[in-house]
């Protein structure tokens, strides 16, 4: 057992099931063979590995169980979620693991990583998530409920546009970030999406959540949320 993610979970007040630690423990062992070829993912143990990629990825899961409850209540079971420019795999995967109940699309432009994805999700037994292996700009309008992604790209006016294009009026979108400096800076550069209703009448707001993730307490870490 990887005592490092046990206590990391028990940190975070995330309770999964043995089966969902397993399928959690050989993702990073199937990342931590292909890094040897293909550098899928910055990590030079499994430790480094639990702590900068896994736990930072589940860190937002208190805050995202209560915004899933939020949108089935909005639009019914049939969620649909993304990880935009999946990478490797992160935050989608360890989010598809624990929120087995709701569809995850992976989005990914490099046929390389798709193929990695696609063997995660085939060697996890990932009923409930896929890969579309796509340019973000590329995916179908409104296609999803909730957005999330991480060290995908800064928000910037062309960037927020094609997020907002994927997303169903009324979603929600979840970035993972760091400094509230750099988050401000953003923010303020694509201020005009929050200066007034979109074409399709809705008000955009956004906030900043502080995460804590365990063996990271000194990086600061946040998630911006969009609605």
């Amino acid at each position: 057992m990887n005592q490092t993610l046990l206590n990391g979970l028990s940190k975070l007040g995330i309770s999964l099931e043995a089966a969902k630690i397993n399928q959690l423990e050989t993702y990073m062992s199937l990342i931590m063979e292909f890094n040897k070829t293909y550098n899928i993912m910055k990590a030079e143990s499994i430790d480094e590995l639990t702590t900068n990629h896994i736990l930072d990825s589940l860190a937002a899961v208190p805050y995202l169980t209560e915004e899933i409850k939020r949108l089935k209540v909005e639009f019914g079971e049939n969620l649909k979620l993304a990880d935009i420019g999946s990478g490797g795999g992160c935050p989608g995967i360890p989010l598809a693991i624990v929120f087995d109940e709701v569809s995850f699309t992976l989005v990914e432009r490099m046929d390389k990583r798709c193929a990695f994805l696609e063997r995660c999700i085939a060697t996890l037994g990932l009923n409930n998530t896929k890969v579309l292996p796509l340019q973000a700009d590329k995916v179908k309008p409104q296609s999803f409920h909730l957005e999330v992604f991480r060290a995908f790209h800064p928000f910037e006016n062309k960037i927020m546009k094609i997020l907002l294009n994927m997303l169903i009026p009324g979603g929600t979108l979840c970035a993972y970030k760091a400094r509230a400096e750099k988050i401000n800076s953003e923010m303020q550069d694509v201020h005009v999406f929050f200066d007034g209703p979109q074409k399709n009448g809705h008000q955009l707001t956004w906030e900043r959540i502080q995460l804590q993730v365990p063996g990271l307490e000194d990086h600061e870490r946040n998630l911006v949320v969009v609605k």
